[in-house]
């Protein structure tokens, strides 16, 4: 991923690959607390929804470094042409800044920021004691 320079991807580019990286994240962590497979399907579509993936940004865009918020900023007004059902368009939205800002933490090898995101905002030790 060092060739890929972030200012010159679109936004929706971006959000694509956040997406991949975040749902991949919390298949390995649902995975290692060794639940049953429908529990980790169920967990993970939880926590990949447009709905769940707007409520973590909208509590942690504030906190965000300027290059981050740019970014996510930048991936949440592209011009997105079809909403889902499920969720409103300022949810759908706000989801797209998020994928796009793991994206850049994973191009960024910022791997730690999207550690505390889950740590903070998914797997909190009262709902999931191992």
């Amino acid at each position: 991923m060092d060739n890929i320079k972030i200012k010159e991807l679109n936004g929706l580019a971006l959000a694509y690959l956040g997406d991949a990286v975040w749902e991949l994240r919390l298949r390995e962590k649902f995975v290692a607390k060794n639940l049953k497979v429908k529990d980790l399907n169920k967990l993970v579509k939880a926590h990949v929804s447009a709905v769940a993936q707007s409520k973590i940004y909208l509590k942690i865009v504030d906190e965000l470094e300027d290059s981050y918020r740019d970014c996510a900023r930048r991936a949440r007004n592209s011009n997105i042409s079809t909403f889902p059902k499920s969720c409103t368009i300022k949810e759908y939205k706000n989801a797209t800044a998020f994928e796009a800002l793991i994206a850049m933490c994973y191009i960024n090898k910022r791997e730690d920021m999207i550690e505390k995101i889950m740590t903070d905002h998914v797997f909190k030790k009262e709902n999931y004691e191992k």
